[in-house]
């Protein structure tokens, strides 16, 4: 399991008065996990609701939330059985490109350039008659590509091949990072560094504090589609094929992954995720590859 969801299960196994947690079923359904996991074990439940093809996805232990070309975002409850969406929210006015699902608060950006933060709080009955948008947050002068969220903060990219940070509960654009000579298509950041991806083929390195730009890696051949950092390396993706390795400290490229020398993906790379033993990227070659990360 990743440590988001071993850290789900502490969470759902500690008692509220006592902080006990009982580690006896944590092990257990970490277990459970990744025995399914290596044997393939799962479940197919499918939604149907949208009108229109889903461009975007976030979940968590209770709530499935999509946005789609129909401009819509829906809200499923994966609690109950119901194939039907809960709750549709509606208020942009183009296809909603990103979406991030941090507790009851929901951020998306749009292909109408505008940003959205929504309140998914539920009632004391359970429902979800309160869910509105909150705050609309406007500056970006295309398609609002990506974005990520914080307690205080919102990071976006966009096809206006600019970086915004934002305010949270104000909405109030803090500062915005130009450097990109194209799209911005992906983007991570911690409490120091933003790092972006662009279809320019760079990643660039951004002081998170005052938006310098601390170093530009090139080594790409076409568009940079997902990366992920911590505090040593940037693993990359593009439309061409390739992942690659960097250092944080440096922007050196310390490894490549492609389909000549390592059996790679055929096809764009489309996402992939990390944690401290692993990578799993998906790809345009209809292929799902999982990579032991060595020390």
């Amino acid at each position: 399991p990743s440590e988001f969801e071993n850290q789900r299960l502490i969470n759902l196994y500690t008692c509220g008065d006592t902080g006990f947690v009982d580690w006896k079923h944590v092990f257990s359904e970490m277990y459970r996990l990744r025995r399914n996991w290596l044997q393939g074990r799962f479940t197919v439940r499918t939604f149907a609701g949208h009108t229109s093809g889903i461009s975007c996805v976030q979940f968590d232990d209770t709530r499935i939330v999509s946005g789609s070309s129909d401009r819509t975002i829906k809200v499923w409850d994966i609690r109950t059985n119901t194939p039907w969406c809960a709750l549709t929210l509606v208020g942009h006015s183009a296809t909603v490109r990103c979406l991030h699902l941090r507790g009851n608060q929901l951020v998306s950006g749009s292909a109408d350039c505008t940003i959205k933060v929504w309140d998914l709080s539920m009632d004391a009955s359970g429902c979800w008659s309160s869910a509105a948008c909150r705050v609309t947050m406007i500056g970006h002068l295309h398609t609002v590509r990506c974005l990520k969220v914080d307690d205080t903060k919102v990071v976006s990219g966009s096809y206006d091949m600019s970086l915004k940070v934002w305010d949270l509960k104000s909405g109030i654009c803090l500062n915005t990072l130009h450097g990109h000579t194209g799209a911005v298509i992906c983007l991570q950041y911690d409490e120091e560094r933003i790092v972006s991806g662009s279809a320019d083929n760079t990643i660039k390195v951004w002081r998170l504090g005052d938006g310098e730009c601390l170093m530009t890696l090139v080594g790409h051949q076409d568009a940079v589609t997902c990366l992920q950092f911590d505090s040593e390396k940037i693993i990359s993706g593009s439309v061409d094929c390739a992942i690659k390795f960097w250092s944080i400290e440096t922007g050196q490229c310390i490894q490549t992954l492609d389909w000549i020398r390592s059996e790679g993906h055929r096809g764009v790379v489309r996402d992939l995720q990390a944690d401290k033993w692993k990578i799993v990227s998906a790809a345009d070659d209809k292929t799902l590859k999982v990579w032991s990360i060595g020390k």
